[in-house]
């Protein structure tokens, strides 16, 4: 067991209803790009959510804290669609900021993330998205995949509020007995930091029949 595993809290129940409908874009994307999915089934606590294949461009960060990587990541790949690709052509910016959160083996706990930015949908079909001139920022494909989602408000991004949000999600998941990455969960924060109202927070983590494709594809 990895010595910086997320504490598992007390078991909840939940309900489900189930949902066949295909999502239009949400509320919480504004006026932005960001990825396609179908809400499979929802309760109280978390969505399920099936996404479709998508383009990614990304950075891997490792350090202790999520929230000075975030800020790493974050300029790295804001440089990257503000110009410094090729052809130094701007990217349109898209939503959520998506961060997967890897607990690193080890006493010091040093841990893995991977920061991406959704490819807009004008450039998702094409074989020459804009390369990145940072040998830090890479381009990937990712295969449709089926997360458990949580949601939430407010400024609640820094370290200790998301490791809660995860525990908690975590333990919804296994009093439901569901199959799940476990030690890995993903931040998606659709909001810039001058809006101050109405902002919107996920929690997602993969369900664990999609584990092996999204793990090596996603962050590998």
């Amino acid at each position: 067991m990895k010595s910086c595993a997320l504490p598992i809290l007390l078991l909840l129940g939940t309900t489900f209803t189930i949902t066949s409908a295909k999502s239009s874009k949400p509320w919480f994307c504004h006026d932005l790009d960001c990825p396609e999915y179908d809400v499979v089934e929802k309760n109280d606590d978390y969505e399920v959510r099936e996404y479709s294949k998508g383009k990614w461009a990304s950075t891997k960060i490792e350090g202790y804290l999520y929230s000075a990587s975030i800020v790493q990541g974050f300029k790295r790949l804001f440089d990257y669609i503000s110009g410094e690709n090729e052809p130094q052509v701007k990217i349109n910016m898209t939503a959520p900021v998506v961060t997967k959160v890897e607990h690193g083996d080890g006493p010091f706990c040093k841990n893995n993330f991977t920061i991406s930015f959704f490819v807009p949908f004008s450039e998702q079909a094409r074989d020459d998205t804009p390369k990145p001139s940072s040998k830090d920022v890479f381009i990937q494909s990712t295969p449709s995949a089926t997360f458990f989602v949580s949601q939430y408000g407010g400024f609640g991004m820094d370290d200790i509020t998301i490791s809660a949000k995860a525990a908690a999600l975590a333990k919804k998941l296994l009093a439901k007995g569901e199959s799940f990455q476990e030690g890995v969960f993903f931040t998606a924060g659709y909001d810039p930091p001058f809006r101050l109202q109405n902002r919107h927070n996920e929690i997602w983590i993969l369900k664990k029949e999609a584990q092996s494709v999204l793990t090596k594809e996603f962050a590998s």
